[in-house]
């Protein structure tokens, strides 16, 4: 089974979400951060599993270049990118096999639905705190209209447009569960 699907239209769908500053966005945003953080991996993974185990079909993946995500792509001496597996860390590596075992194309930039969260989440998320993805993948649910994003230091920012019943579904489990600011 493929972990992520290519989703054919590539454009990012919520137009209140400025993506080059999340702070510009016309939506409210609170930060979820673990109580306990022991392993970031796994308590990142429960966190997503805990906030949306009911709505998680709905939710879609966007990257902006899904090849560029980890950081030992790029060859800084030559200033160019290089995909190929050898040299590249355990953690690079198991995201590229991914994206090939998913047939996602070299250069693709949009959005992914996902076949397989653990795996999907184990991987970026074990790049996202050992710093070999500057950055989160943005995830979004278009119907509810929110997006959120993983931090390499055990916490998701998690935006809204409106506080619909899911949001505020969201907003009381998280309230509850971690720590809220």
């Amino acid at each position: 089974m493929k972990t992520l699907d290519k989703i054919t239209n590539q454009n990012f769908p919520l137009p209140w979400v400025d993506l080059d500053s999340y702070m510009e966005s016309k939506g409210d945003k609170i930060e979820i951060y673990l109580i306990e953080k022991r392993n970031l991996v796994e308590g990142l993974i429960l966190m997503f599993y805990t906030l949306f185990r009911t709505g998680k079909s709905n939710i879609k993946v966007y990257m902006p270049s899904w090849w560029d995500y980890c950081l030992d792509t790029w060859d800084i001496k030559n200033d160019r990118y290089d995909y190929e597996l050898e040299g590249k860390s355990i953690e690079t590596k198991d995201y590229l096999l991914m994206l090939k075992e998913s047939s996602i194309e070299l250069g693709y930039s949009g959005i992914c639905s996902c076949n397989d969260w653990d795996k999907f989440l184990s991987i970026t998320l074990t790049c996202i705190v050992t710093h070999k993805a500057p950055y989160s993948p943005i995830f979004y649910d278009e119907e509810n209209d929110f997006f959120f994003y993983f931090h390499h230091t055990g916490s998701m920012g998690f935006y809204y447009k409106t506080r619909n019943e899911v949001v505020e579904k969201i907003l009381n489990i998280s309230k509850r569960e971690y720590d809220v600011r």
